[in-house]
């Protein structure tokens, strides 16, 4: 039984983020969903406890398991943070606003630390985005030091739980008619570690990162994005601290971000 927490302060987003992973993982009795909930020490919690039980009888039309979870104390961050690890929860799913700087330093902040905490990947769902399938996954790369690693490793598990189609897609100005044969050599080490997902490899000669990355989501029909930011793998330096933020909130799909 694998867990997939779902962190709820009864916003719009995160009960939007609720709904996404119900979709997701509707009628899979290998999941069991948690409908999370933390609040301050000292405030009322009956309202949000009656709350997660509707949302969780509304969900329990599903053959997925369901429960319920309501934690106090100073620190969110922690607290899921530590509920995850004693889990060894798969993965967690939460909801993102953040369209201005303000609501980014606010609203997106919380969602961005969870990442950084290391504990398993972390699917960062769009305020406006509603599950349909997970058919077509993409994982950018500067196609460098390829090889095996604690992050490929947890993304082959994702891999494996959705079987999608996977594209792999490096996007560098300096691309011409053909590749170099440092590319080459990275793209094969790379197809041969991901050999059981019959990879596909496009690499786009583009100034902006941004760009041809919405231009490849859309074409590709891209249901997730993957990112592994911060640590060094054979995604080195996948994102730079900024593309990372960026792509984040500018996507209009799931980013699902993945540390060592």
């Amino acid at each position: 039984m694998q867990t997939v927490i779902v962190p709820l302060d009864f916003s719009q987003t995160s009960l939007n983020a609720a709904h996404y992973a119900f979709n997701m993982y509707k009628n899979r009795a290998d999941v069991n969903l948690v409908l999370y909930h933390f609040y301050k020490d000292g405030d009322d919690a009956a309202a949000e406890k009656n709350y997660l039980e509707n949302l969780k009888k509304e969900f329990a039309v599903s053959s997925t398991t369901t429960e319920t979870v309501i934690e106090s104390g100073d620190n969110f961050i922690d607290s899921l943070a530590a509920y995850a690890h004693i889990k060894a929860a798969f993965m967690i799913i939460m909801g993102l606003t953040g369209k201005t700087p303000l609501e980014q330093r606010f609203s997106g902040s919380n969602t961005l630390k969870i990442t950084e905490k290391n504990v398993c990947p972390v699917l960062i769902v769009p305020e406006a985005a509603s599950f349909s399938a997970v058919k077509n996954v993409l994982i950018t790369s500067e196609m460098k030091y390829v090889e095996e690693t604690p992050t490929l490793l947890a993304v082959k598990n994702v891999l494996q739980h959705f079987k999608p189609s996977l594209h792999i897609l490096n996007v560098d100005e300096s691309h011409y008619v053909s590749l170099t044969t440092d590319f080459k050599q990275e793209r094969d080490k790379m197809e041969a570690l991901l050999a059981e997902f019959t990879p596909e490899f496009y690499f786009m000669r583009l100034h902006d990162f941004h760009e041809a990355v919405n231009m490849f989501t859309q074409d590709k029909n891209i249901d997730i994005i993957i990112i592994a930011p911060k640590y060094h793998s054979f995604f080195e330096k996948l994102f730079k601290t900024q593309h990372t933020k960026k792509m984040i909130y500018q996507s209009k799909v799931p980013v699902l971000a993945v540390y060592e």
